[in-house]
């Protein structure tokens, strides 16, 4: 099926595997392209502010732990009450908060920070109409400047919720810094025929900094049923130039639509997209491809899902890189995961994946295995805080000549930490923009010195957010 022939490599092979690493790193800090719908997608981005709105209201709250004799003891104890809301929110029993928060209600009416604590729960747990009643009975009173604020953002948001058709879009700038971006060898040795050869101080590692800009649009539309499916479309663009290694500049474009099906069993999110990656200005990548995801919510904390896609990747020979066509090939990915919600705020979620990748070259066709876990935490104010670990373990078909008579084994680990915050913190205007500090450190063992080097990163990005 592939072409087979033997040949002598015009450039070096760790060439071509630096500008894959600089397209992996690129697609990991655009912003992300649909894998449900925007209006699921969306949902969730309004259920997660209503559970930082409710760590604000309840963080003033005693940690002192309150038994259920207590409350029964004591039912007219507002105070208490109020406590022990705030401890079943942290403990993700939103139902029972609510009906605690609507006791002390029943109590004293007048408590309006209860009441939009009360209001944010109940969008936590989807009853729309119920957190606008309470809305709107707090907008109508003279009550406090801020709670009026959130009380009119929350009322924003359900309104928005009850469109057929929603919009937005997303825009980022950032900067960031690599200590090893050319992916030189940590030995500062590659093999050539099997020997191994010094490189020269040109070769070894470099240290650049980038300018990164990237922006999506999206619409979706729920087209009825009892269910509520959906279809959506989006379209995406990213580009980072770099100061020094200027021919990993990088742009992508990307297309992607689909659909949300809501059955009894799964939800199945089919997807069709195409990208399209230019290095140093020279197209490197088009890429068609398919996808399909089947999730299962088990329960309110926690679902599994499973994945499949399918890319067409055919890559091209440019000015700087004329043996790029040899990754010329299919790639299959198979994914399984799931996630377990351990508070309202806390999140672990894992996956487990495999790869089949074909070229036209056989040595660049390979098989990978990959575990990832991330550990994501709601800090409160808008605030969060992503940590992740993955490990992949590629295994290569044939052997590179030119390079070594081993087959290529590589072992790649990545450690990762985010930490984001709306830019509202430090001004009110500022809003609808985030701000996101991250770090990466990957390491990648093999029995190819040419492949085993490591890469620390620091990006830092501000993100513009709007939605209909």
């Amino acid at each position: 099926m592939y072409n087979k022939r033997p040949y002598m490599r015009k450039t070096p092979r760790l060439f071509v595997v630096a500008v894959l690493c600089a397209a992996v790193r690129a697609s990991a800090q655009t912003p992300n392209v649909d894998q449900e719908s925007q209006g699921r997608a969306r949902r969730g981005a309004l259920q997660e502010k209503a559970v930082q709105e409710a760590e604000i209201a309840s963080s003033s709250l005693s940690d002192a732990e309150i038994g259920f004799d207590q409350i029964l003891g004591a039912p007219g104890d507002i105070a208490l009450n109020e406590r022990f809301a705030g401890q079943q929110i942290r403990r993700g029993d939103l139902r029972g908060a609510a009906t605690t928060l609507e006791r002390v209600l029943l109590l004293a009416p007048e408590r309006d920070r209860t009441r939009l604590l009360y209001a944010a729960v109940l969008y936590r747990l989807d009853d729309a109409p119920d957190t606008e009643r309470e809305l709107k009975l707090l907008i109508s009173r003279a009550i406090p400047p801020d709670v009026k604020d959130e009380a009119e953002k929350y009322l924003k948001l359900v309104e928005t919720g009850k469109r057929r058709t929603h919009f937005d879009a997303r825009l980022s700038l950032g900067y960031g810094y690599d200590d090893n971006r050319n992916a030189a060898p940590d030995s500062n040795q590659r093999l050539f025929l099997g020997q191994a050869l010094d490189l020269s101080d040109s070769s070894r590692h470099k240290q650049d900094t980038n300018v990164q800009f990237a922006g999506s649009a999206g619409v979706s539309r729920e087209i009825g049923g009892a269910r509520g499916h959906s279809v959506f479309a989006r379209v995406g663009y990213y580009r980072g130039e770099q100061t020094t290694v200027n021919i990993l500049d990088l742009q992508a474009y990307t297309v992607k639509g689909g659909g949300v099906l809501h059955t009894r069993w799964a939800d199945l999110t089919p997807t069709i997209g195409f990208d399209h990656v230019l290095l140093s200005q020279s197209t490197y990548l088009r890429s068609f491809n398919q996808g399909l995801r089947l999730s299962r919510r088990l329960s309110r904390r926690s679902e599994i899902w499973a994945d499949f896609s399918h890319e067409d990747q055919d890559f091209r020979r440019t000015p700087l890189i004329p043996l790029g066509d040899e990754r010329k090939g299919d790639q299959y990915d198979w994914g399984l995961g799931a996630s377990y919600l351990l508070t309202a705020f806390d999140r672990l979620s894992m996956t487990l994946g495999h790869r089949r990748k074909y070229a036209l070259q056989v040595f660049d066709a390979y098989r990978r295995e990959s575990l990832a876990l991330e550990y994501t935490r709601l800090l409160g104010r808008g605030m969060f805080l992503v940590a992740g670990l993955s490990a992949q373990y590629d295994r290569y078909d044939r052997a590179d000549n030119t390079i070594s008579e081993m087959n290529r084994h590589d072992d790649a680990y990545t450690a990762q930490l985010l930490y984001g915050a709306p830019l509202s913190l430090l001004w009110k205007p500022l809003d609808a923009f985030t701000g996101t500090l991250g770090y990466q450190r990957f390491q990648q063992r093999s029995n190819l010195t040419n492949y085993q080097y490591s890469n620390d990163q620091l990006t830092a990005l501000v993100t513009y957010k709007w939605g209909i």
